[in-house]
């Protein structure tokens, strides 16, 4: 195929040079071309810190989301950092798309003339993109296929058919022959460079993103609904929440109204990881969340002995949780119930404690039809092992490492352990996983 059979398949009417949005599947095919080209090149061949911010970026705004594209994002999607990390301190994200910046600067100067750009404006984050300038001669596209999807490279060659059509109809066309050895090394050429944009542009999937998917893909708010004192305790005859006496002081001291400091860092931790999402989110503590609540959309459940909404899920589980006396609690798996293993006892002095146990469930609630969340140690120490593990990119690889084909789309139940000493909890284990 010649120079002038690809450059026909620009869309109509463009201006050289110009600052375009891909809004075509032909358009964000060319954009992502570009990408791999520029990945391969010898600019970011050897980094794949700066090779995966500028992938990232381009990704987003392809997919529409280039208004979500902030520094907390790119440093907790890319670099892996905590959700509250500090920006005014940590300045890798600004170092980093600065890098891009001279490196994409290098790139076109020593490319050929009739590339597609893509620049990143200081200041911003937002990718630019610009048709080729005139002169130059357009560069055909590589599929991006991987090797097991085949039909990915006819569905490219179909979308661009109507666009070549349109552009040759009413010109004579000169037929072009080729010899087979030429075909050959054509394939060849071709084949290579597939291979190489993959091996070069192929990134593992985000493990956050593989847990949360059922989550973030909602277009409803997320319910955070943390537990408090009052949770699992039976509510006293005369509820001071109805007593139009009640006091200020009263109030503050409700146990309605008190939430474990503990459980409120994870609160936190999980709110900022899912708002740098770009979701939108609703706060109830356990008192007041109802159940219409949780049937308007996602629902994440914090603390398992203080929150009522979150005991209601585990009897028909096959982790659940055992109280055989007021200070003994066990989470037993009912295919080993025999194992006591992972217990706690509060009665103990809570410097003593070295070990806690936390549940984590993600599943369709049967009665809301809605997916819903569970973080929840014995203690406020697993709670907290558990929030991080699930904020944690590095943490929550480790279920992806041990779960089965496709668990991004089932439901789960993961029993996790973590070392605590001197009233800290340490990184979570996995002990134990259901998936159905």
């Amino acid at each position: 195929m010649n120079a002038h059979n690809w450059q026909v398949a620009e869309p109509a009417g463009r201006v050289s040079d110009a600052i375009f949005n891909p809004t075509t599947d032909l358009e964000r095919d060319r954009v992502r071309d570009q990408v791999g080209r520029i990945l391969a090149s010898s600019a970011f061949q050897n980094s794949k810190r700066y090779a995966a911010v500028l992938k990232f970026i381009v990704d987003w705004t392809l997919e529409g989301a280039g208004d979500r594209l902030k520094e907390r994002t790119i440093g907790i999607e890319v670099f892996e950092r905590e959700p509250d990390y500090d920006t005014a301190t940590d300045h890798v994200v600004r170092s980093a798309v600065a890098e891009v910046r001279k490196r994409l600067a290098q790139y076109y100067l020593q490319s050929p003339r009739g590339e597609l750009r893509i620049e990143i404006p200081p200041g911003s984050y937002l990718p630019q993109f610009h048709w080729p300038e005139d002169g130059g001669q357009p560069v055909p596209a590589v599929s991006r296929i991987a090797v097991n999807q085949p039909l990915a490279i006819q569905s490219s060659l179909d979308r661009a058919a109507p666009a070549v059509a349109q552009s040759v109809q009413g010109q004579a066309v000169p037929k072009a022959k080729l010899s087979p050895v030429w075909l050959l090394a054509a394939c060849v050429v071709a084949m290579a460079a597939i291979a190489a944009i993959v091996v070069t542009t192929a990134r593992p999937p985000d493990p956050l993103r593989s847990f949360w998917g059922p989550v973030l893909s909602s277009p409803a708010p997320i319910l955070l609904c943390v537990g408090n004192v009052e949770g699992g305790q039976e509510s006293p005859d005369d509820n001071p929440e109805l007593n139009p006496k009640l006091t200020l002081r009263e109030f503050h001291n409700a146990a309605s109204s008190t939430v474990n400091e503990y459980d409120a860092f994870t609160l936190a931790k999980l709110a900022g990881m899912l708002r740098a999402r770009g979701k939108r989110l609703r706060f109830e503590s356990q008192s007041e969340a109802t159940f219409t609540d949780l049937q308007n959309g996602p629902t994440v459940l914090i603390g398992l002995l203080n929150n009522d909404w979150t005991e209601r899920l585990m009897p028909k589980l096959r982790f659940t949780v055992e109280r055989p006396t007021p200070d003994l609690v066990i989470i037993r798996d009912r295919q080993n119930p025999s194992n006591d293993a992972w217990s706690i006892d509060y009665s103990v002095p809570y410097l003593s404690v070295t070990k806690d146990y936390a549940l984590v469930l993600r599943m369709v609630d049967p009665k809301t039809e809605q997916t819903v969340v569970v973080v929840a140690g014995i203690t406020v120490f697993g709670t907290t092992a558990a929030g991080n593990f699930l904020t944690n990119a590095n943490e929550i690889s480790k279920l992806a490492a041990v779960a089965p084909r496709g668990w991004e789309k089932k439901d789960l139940e993961i029993v996790l352990s973590t070392n605590v000493i001197g009233g800290r909890s340490g990184p979570a284990s996995i002990v134990a996983t259901q998936f159905w």
